[in-house]
């Protein structure tokens, strides 16, 4: 075996094992991949950047200024699905005439302008476009609304037959489910078609590793003594970045795949830190040093307008982030009929810093024992569609879990002990009177009560006659777990509800 075949195997196999950990990370049923592969939601590139793991970040920026995109190749599960679907057209025991990819310019002013919109929405706290743009979040939703519930239909089904306890099937919200369906198959069909299109387009983490991937150490070169102009390289680069008029690799679209390696019949192509000399330098073609010149001032240009664009973007967008946190507590706390505030995961510092760094990924909702997390609609604003937020409709949060809070990649939720836990409040329960069917109809329940862990709910005699005893809160006892709630069998609404926490 040469090494072009060998880099490509090894390539192949690592993104192999990569994508089947990630998944089972968000599908399986159990702890076992959470266990082991939950290392992996964390040194994915944005969650990393979001939790501020300064170490994960630039230790990212280093591998890619050395080796070039590897992360987006070997480590983003979003950029590996695109690839099997990209590979499927292209098989050639399936079609007789697999589809040949051909270079195309870059798109570099879309690529800046998404990305600067992506910055742009995270500093205003328009987290949405974040949740909807990031690779690893838009594979986390795949798995937790499509693959897994499919996974527990199979595990059911094989259950049954061998009498085994079946798994509890919780399904998205059907916009949750809608828009992740959408997503992918918009993704898989654009790769299916033209591979690494979106990569190299829309994705903002793609976008910021190629400003450091154009100057890799270790780069394609391609030795023009030897190519023939077969453009076998060429037609397999799914990132379309192979340039053979000028005999040029654009490293900050490539993915380092290695698939062009292998197929040059005349090993004409070498994934080097040196670059090859022509043995007839005449022969060379010699661009203008004029417009050589004004090329490079014109990306010399085009970068600092950029950076200047986000550096004074950075505290503009910012100041409007805290006003328009202000203006939103401001109208919670002077409209009355204004809804209570959604209860976010235990673990949450502030609802504010809670949301600014979640990117709606998913994994807290798939290893939720209780399914007491959804993906939220307008909950937070529709601003902040698709974060998880506690239904104790649904269910309630279980006194003695951590799961959530400590499977978290992005700081979102702070790692919780069990004693922490015990003492972590993420709500208040209120009572209406109005619907307790204990008081109004002097029916004994007291289920509230019962049902409490921390015993924050007594219920207390009436002293009107024809009412029966009514449930009081003790605020300083509850820990807002929804346990209450849940059990309330008050009508036509809740007798006691949970409101969030600021």
């Amino acid at each position: 075996m040469n090494s072009a075949k060998f880099l490509r195997i090894t390539r192949v196999v690592v993104a192999f094992i990569s994508i089947v950990l990630m998944t089972g990370l968000f599908v399986d049923y159990g702890m076992t991949f959470p266990r082991i592969a939950s290392w992996l939601a964390r040194v994915q590139f944005l969650p990393a950047t979001m939790a501020f793991s300064l170490a994960t970040f630039i230790g990212w920026l280093i591998v890619t200024l050395c080796f070039g995109r590897i992360y987006c190749s070997v480590a983003c599960p979003l950029g590996i699905f695109q690839d099997i679907c990209a590979r499927l057209p292209r098989l050639k025991k399936v079609f007789d005439s697999p589809r040949a990819y051909h270079y195309k310019p870059a798109r570099r002013r879309l690529r800046n302008i998404v990305l600067f919109v992506v910055v742009v929405s995270i500093l205003l706290g328009i987290s949405v476009i974040t949740s909807l743009l990031d690779p690893y979040s838009i594979y986390g939703r795949f798995c937790v609304d499509i693959l897994r519930p499919v996974w527990g239909a199979v595990i059911n089904v094989y259950s049954s037959i061998v009498g085994t306890p079946p798994v509890k099937i919780a399904f998205a919200s059907a916009l949750g489910m809608t828009i992740t369906l959408a997503t992918m198959v918009v993704i898989s069909v654009v790769a299916f078609r033209n591979g690494r299109t979106l990569c190299n387009t829309v994705c903002p983490v793609g976008t910021t590793l190629s400003f450091v991937a154009r100057y890799a150490v270790f780069r394609f070169d391609i030795n023009t003594d030897k190519c023939i102009q077969c453009r076998k390289c060429e037609h397999v680069c799914k990132s379309s970045c192979i340039d053979l008029n000028d005999h040029v690799v654009d490293m900050s679209r490539c993915v380092v795949c290695f698939d062009c390696l292998p197929v040059c019949p005349n090993d004409a192509i070498h994934y080097t830190y040196t670059r090859h000399q022509l043995s007839i330098p005449l022969m060379q073609k010699v661009r203008d040093p004029l417009a050589g010149t004004t090329a490079s001032m014109d990306d010399g240009r085009r970068t600092f307008l950029i950076a200047g664009a986000f550096a004074a973007a950075s505290p503009i967008a910012a100041k409007l982030n805290k006003v328009t946190g202000r203006i939103e507590a401001l109208e919670l706390e002077q409209s009355p009929s204004s809804p209570s505030l959604p209860v976010t995961p235990p673990g949450t510092t502030t609802q504010k810093e809670f949301l600014d760094r979640c990117t709606a990924c998913g994994l807290c909702i798939a290893h939720c024992p209780q399914k007491v997390l959804i993906p939220s609609f307008d909950q937070y604003g529709l601003l902040r569609a698709l974060h998880p937020v506690m239904d104790y409709d649904r269910s309630w949060c279980l006194y003695n879990c951590t799961r959530c809070a400590n499977l978290c990649p992005t700081g979102a939720l702070r790692p919780l002990t069990l004693e922490e836990k015990h003492r972590t409040r993420i709500g208040v329960a209120h009572v209406n009177l109005d619907f307790c069917i204990s008081y109004k109809d002097d029916v004994k329940c007291g289920a509230c009560a019962r049902r409490c862990p921390v015993e924050a709910i007594k219920m207390v005699p009436s002293e009107t006659e024809g009412h029966g005893p009514s449930p009081v809160v003790s605020n300083n006892i509850c820990i807002g777990c929804g346990a209450c709630q849940y059990v309330c069998p008050g009508t036509p609404s809740k007798a006691i509800v949970v409101n969030g926490l600021p």
